[in-house]
């Protein structure tokens, strides 16, 4: 765990461990993900986890889901689902609970998440996490690769509503499909748990891909307008109207 104070500090802290895993990888290029959390106490760990009693019922609410969601589907920018795994993001994308952690291939779009999404009376210090999703498929896979959404490895962690089939036991990280402006604008990424609940910071097995950068309370405001400065807001990572809405009402409420 390392401390920071500025975005150079940060920049200068993701450039460090980039590098170094770069040549744990014989100098193959690392392109690390990262997530940010409004207070470090927080724990990798999927909402549908996080929710007791929850995970029971994801085969009754996912049916449910897609068989009410129809009539909203204008409203989005995902167009009309197709596979269960479109459908699966579109639940994430609204807030029910799911195996899926968000991660982004942008740095600053994680620490812009973990600054600006924290409740002001909390003064906690925020984090982000940055992951190695080569080294995490690797160990708990045996392939470096990061899988498509599609790949037979991670189709098997959506298996059909009352399939009854085993989840595999480890998390697994890919790629999902860029058919929203929100993934695409965010960089978006995920990795998937499977029915081994232990969160990803817990998983001993995975230390030497996970790293945690700490961004000191008192500093928060000072780091928030480096960000804006760097071009990293609300409408750019949430290319619409209410992302719009939500940068100008921060803006003029200063």
């Amino acid at each position: 765990m390392t401390e920071i104070t500025t975005l150079g500090e940060y920049i200068n802290e993701v450039n460090k461990i980039q590098t170094r895993w770069t040549k744990e990888e014989n100098g193959e290029f690392i392109f690390p993900w990262f997530r940010g959390h409004a207070n470090e106490a927080y724990h990798l760990m999927p909402s549908l986890y996080r929710e007791k009693g929850l995970h029971e019922n994801e085969d009754s609410y996912r049916h449910d889901f897609q068989q009410k969601g129809f009539p909203y589907l204008s409203d989005t920018t995902f167009g009309v689902p197709v596979a269960d795994w479109e459908w699966y993001f579109l639940m994430q994308h609204y807030g029910l609970p799911t195996r899926l952690l968000d991660w982004t291939e942008g740095s600053l779009i994680a620490l812009y998440f973990a600054l600006f999404y924290k409740a002001k009376e909390d003064e906690s210090n925020p984090c982000v996490w940055m992951l190695n999703p080569f080294a995490l498929n690797r160990m708990l896979h045996r392939n470096e690769a990061i899988f498509l959404f599609t790949d037979k490895q991670v189709d098997d962690y959506l298996p059909a509503i009352w399939s009854g089939k085993n989840l595999p036991v480890h998390p697994i990280a890919f790629q999902p499909a860029f058919k929203s402006k929100r993934i695409a604008a965010q960089k978006g990424c995920f990795t998937i748990h499977g029915a081994n609940q232990e969160p990803l910071d817990k998983t001993g097995t995975l230390d030497s891909c996970l790293k945690k950068i700490v961004i000191k309370y008192y500093n928060i405001n000072l780091i928030k307008g480096e960000l804006i400065v760097a071009g990293i807001t609300e409408s750019s990572l949430f290319p619409e109207l209410s992302g719009l809405a939500r940068e100008l009402v921060e803006y003029y409420k200063k």
